[in-house]
């Protein structure tokens, strides 16, 4: 992951280079012979008890090597293919667990305002939390969040980006807060941050004293005031748009950690200078390119890697063609392989890899 935010049980954590040339030569053999025993091969290598273990536990943290009974050394190889399964599954599980209990406690609360809206209209007063429908009462609800501001304001905002007016509106809205000595962390995602009304809207907050960071995939719009209150989207009466606005205290708390996790995961909105490496990538895939083939790699379909990324099917499938025909492809799933084959999936920080060319850096510590 980006900057200071590494976890460093990841197995995708960039490796040491003398563990990784260890890792690496001790593969080779695994790979050439199933009967292969850790006496023979510090034997073989020259190798010390420490730098055995080292080789061993990349390998095994990769996916590389499995325990097993069935073979001398104990560990049963690995292709590189199914281990790089193996680790997108794992982190497409753990999306996909934060994305339903997200979902979840929407739906009930949702559920909860519908049934019991006449009670708890008589209860304003004390209210846990409040259904808003209709675009003018949720700019509203919007306004009302940010004048009770007092030390921070933190946002996630997915989808294709809001429109230049209502970016101009949240601009100055913003502004103010930040004048009052209010912090301001938000996430956008990378695809809408690349629009020019958008990427100028975030400069001028980030030069308002506002931190902003990008990411690839969003579970949801979500703002939170201080510790206190929070806003996220809901369906309102006829499909009508709502807002939910959350008083509850251990709610607001369920979605404040939501925006921590996504925030660490983000990578920071910078400069828009280019690299000499995104002017000349060498025959390597652009950023949008791998992020397309890391989505592909978790057997998304063109839609859904479209609704990811927060570009159009088309925009998708012409850049599915341009893979296919560069990798020498046949099929999708071979798209995939290939890719992992070449070594275009091997980036220790994927997420660092799929954001539009906006400038951006990684986040600091």
């Amino acid at each position: 992951m980006p900057g200071g935010s590494v976890d460093e049980g990841d197995p995708l954590t960039r490796t040491a280079e003398p563990e990784h040339k260890l890792a690496q030569s001790l593969y080779v053999i695994a790979v050439q012979d199933a009967a292969w025993t850790p006496a023979a091969v510090c034997r073989r290598l020259d190798w010390s008890s420490e730098e055995y273990a080292a080789a061993i536990q990349v390998l095994s943290r990769l996916g590389l090597l499995v325990r097993t009974t069935a073979t001398p050394s104990g560990w049963a190889c690995v292709s590189s293919e199914s281990a790089l399964d193996h680790l997108l599954a794992a982190d497409a599980r753990r999306v996909d667990e934060l994305i339903e209990q997200t979902t979840r406690t929407r739906e009930a609360m949702v559920r909860m305002l519908t049934d019991f809206h006449p009670i708890h209209a008589l209860r304003i007063s004390g209210t846990q939390a409040q259904l808003v429908e209709g675009t003018a009462n949720i700019a509203t609800a919007l306004e009302d969040a940010a004048q009770q501001a007092r030390e921070e304001v933190v946002s996630l905002h997915p989808g294709r980006g809001v429109s230049e007016h209502m970016a101009e509106e949240g601009l100055a809205r913003d502004r103010r807060a930040l004048r009052r000595g209010v912090a301001m962390r938000t996430v956008h995602l990378a695809s809408s941050a690349a629009l020019p009304y958008m990427s100028a809207y975030l400069r001028e907050l980030r030069k308002a004293g506002g931190q902003v960071r990008t990411a690839v995939t969003l579970p949801h719009r979500l703002i939170v005031v201080d510790q206190h209150l929070a806003i996220v989207p809901a369906t309102g009466a006829d499909g009508q748009q709502a807002a939910v606005v959350v008083y509850d205290p251990s709610l607001v708390e369920v979605f404040r950690s939501q925006f921590e996790y996504a925030w660490a995961q983000a990578t920071a909105f910078g400069t828009g200078v280019r690299t000499e490496a995104d002017e000349d990538p060498g025959g390597q895939p652009d950023r949008r390119q791998r992020a397309v083939l890391r989505l592909l790699a978790e057997g998304l379909t063109d839609e859904a890697v479209g609704r990811r990324l927060g570009v159009s099917d088309r925009t998708v499938r012409r850049i599915v063609g341009d893979l296919t025909s560069a990798l020498g492809a046949t099929s999708r799933f071979q798209v995939a392989v290939l890719a992992e084959r070449a070594g275009w999936l091997a980036s220790a920080d994927l997420e660092q890899e799929v954001c539009e060319d906006t400038g951006e850096q990684s986040p600091e510590g």
